[in-house]
């Protein structure tokens, strides 16, 4: 019968819990942020009729700035070790997210104001769960609940950073997870 000492299966736990909060963080970002694949065309597209495109909408600084801030916290996700960055990097990832998505709220309630409902309701969730993070066994627990809220607030944001994307060039694509 093999023995193994206590620090060894803490080591062991501790490490295939990273790497599963490392796993659901990456997933519950891709899950949230991004979109079906297109279906590949069926005929041809018509050629372009003569009239001018509609122009796109106009956004405030602030609006592009939230919508900025809000799609690098979530890209950044995706990059998160949490072999490297612990329980307390992990729960800051997390509040830089809830912290964008709220500045990204307050700046498109005049022009997105059911989709912010939306957010606030999934923003409210997220900070919840955030708060009940205290150490790296409630981390573990909670790790459903955060792939969860996560990929809420990401779905909730989606439209808005979508539609102000059109017009403020300077919001970053959608990040893709990192080959594991």
């Amino acid at each position: 019968m093999d023995t193994v000492d206590s620090s060894t299966r803490s080591t062991r736990g501790a490490r295939a819990f990273r790497t599963a909060a490392a796993g659901l963080l990456g997933l519950a970002a891709l899950a949230g942020c991004s979109s079906p694949a297109a279906a590949p065309p069926s005929a041809p597209p018509a050629p372009p009729a003569t009239t001018s495109a509609p122009a796109p909408a106009t956004y405030s600084p602030e609006l592009c700035t939230a919508a900025t801030e809000f799609q690098t916290a979530a890209n950044a996700l995706l990059q998160l070790d949490a072999t490297k960055v612990g329980t307390e990097g992990v729960k800051a990832a997390l509040q830089d997210l809830a912290n964008a998505g709220q500045n990204l709220a307050t700046a498109a309630t005049a022009q997105f104001g059911p989709q912010v409902d939306a957010l606030e309701q999934a923003l409210g969730s997220l900070r919840t769960t955030v708060t009940s993070i205290q150490d790296q066994a409630t981390l573990s627990a909670k790790l459903g609940a955060i792939a969860g809220s996560v990929a809420q607030v990401e779905a909730a944001a989606k439209p808005i950073v979508d539609s102000v994307r059109t017009g403020c060039p300077g919001v970053p694509p959608v990040a893709t997870p990192p080959p594991s």
